[in-house]
């Protein structure tokens, strides 16, 4: 009966290592296929053209795309238009920044006037285009639009010693959500750009 368990023990191990190996090839020779259109090897990535209200954002979603593309191998960066075989643009159409409709109320006045509001959640939506334009001509290779959104916890006003109610915490935090974003929706746009999708 031993005998018996072992081999089919065994055999399930066989097996269970031919999957797995067939599913490592697999990913290989997938990612051996992944490129940039037109066969593109290399790229001059202006810093984006940013249409929002947020100042300074086009650095991160820059970034971001530039470190994607370096951490992909597919690619190589140049500094200048000539040196390069497309061109790598995106645009920050807009960036929205709205409360929730979670809200707490003030029901004690000795903190808060009456009927004080508060938003417990603040949501930042994003909208970006990228495109990739073929050198010294006005042919799009690739073209994509993306919106994403996240939410971070705007300040709370609480009791006199512990309040986080200040622009400094409100302006931070909402620019560590634009960095997690920008980085989220880049790593997106690389993916889909060397999957020609």
């Amino acid at each position: 009966m031993n005998r018996t368990f072992v081999a089919i023990f065994l055999k399930l191990t066989a097996a269970v290592i031919v999957i797995f190996t067939g599913l490592g090839c697999a990913y290989k020779l997938s990612s051996q296929v992944d490129a940039l259109p037109n066969q593109v090897k290399r790229v001059h990535m202006p810093v984006f053209n940013n249409k929002s209200t947020e100042p300074g954002v086009e650095v991160y979603f820059t970034e971001s795309l530039k470190t994607e593309a370096i951490k992909s191998g597919l690619v190589q960066l140049s500094g200048t238009e000539s040196e390069s075989d497309a061109i790598l643009t995106g645009v920050i159409n807009e960036i929205e920044v709205t409360s929730d409709e979670s809200v707490i109320e003030a029901r004690d006045n000795a903190y808060l006037p009456n009927s004080t509001v508060l938003s417990t959640q603040t949501k930042v939506t994003v909208s970006v285009s990228v495109s990739l334009k073929k050198k010294n001509s006005s042919e799009i290779l690739w073209s994509s639009d993306f919106k994403q959104s996240r939410y971070y916890t705007p300040p709370q006003v609480t009791l006199p010693v512990i309040n986080t109610a200040n622009n400094l915490y409100n302006l931070s935090a909402r620019r560590q959500t634009l960095e997690t974003l920008s980085k989220e929706m880049m790593q997106l746009a690389f993916d889909r750009l060397v999957d020609n999708f």
